[in-house]
């Protein structure tokens, strides 16, 4: 029977141990998979850690052959944006992670997966424990070292080590996971900045390209 599986992440700590649960349940069932990060921002307004958040669930999404889909909430409550995509993309299972709970916080806390339930028919719902972790950053990222964007064609590629008189200067912060230069480039323009993502060499945006 083909299933599809929808895996919610929201901290890193534990979003890898979901979508490799994800991946399981997704290759038993012959289905599609898919990772979903519920944003209260909209991507223009995410400050520098949360984009890094986000290239680190598009890479669990690569590394794991899943669909990365990221929703905007827009006020409205995660277990409806989780229910609205789930009836969207015809999802029939859900795995989530569930942090251990006290006795007091199970009476107290409101429970996401009983949301779930009550707007959903005919889904499963897999929740994962999870520790509490604190997300630490330096745990997926290498130390940012200095580099470069240099157009080739339509596109612009990561250049380190060298120095271009056209070449857009900045930042980059490599995936600790990745055998590639998978990661992320920051560039510096007076008092802000641009995070654009780098997959295997190259700009993963148009940015760029516009105009």
């Amino acid at each position: 029977m083909r299933e599809n599986i929808l895996i919610c992440v929201s901290n890193p700590s534990h979003a890898e141990r979901l979508a490799q649960r994800g991946k399981i349940l997704k290759d038993a069932f012959k289905g599609e998979g898919y990772i979903l990060s519920v944003e209260n921002q909209k991507h223009e307004d995410l400050d520098f850690n949360e984009l890094q958040t986000k290239f680190l669930f598009e890479s669990l999404a690569e590394k794991y052959g899943l669909k990365m889909l990221s929703k905007y909430s827009d006020g409205k409550r995660i277990d409806k944006v989780i229910a609205d995509v789930a009836q969207e993309y015809k999802i029939t299972q859900i795995v989530l992670g569930q942090a251990v709970q006290t006795r007091l916080e199970r009476m107290v806390k409101h429970s996401l997966i009983n949301d779930l339930f009550e707007q959903l028919e005919g889904v499963d719902i897999h929740a994962v424990e999870v520790s509490r972790k604190v997300y630490d950053a330096s745990e997926e990222w290498d130390k940012g070292f200095p580099a470069q964007l240099i157009k080739k064609g339509s596109e612009y590629h990561l250049i380190i080590g060298e120095k271009h008189e056209k070449g857009i200067d900045g930042i980059f912060f490599k995936e600790l996971s990745s055998d590639f230069s998978n990661g992320f480039f920051v560039i510096q323009r007076d008092k802000n900045h641009e995070v654009v993502r780098i997959h295997h060499g190259v700009v993963d945006s148009d940015v760029f390209r516009k105009g």
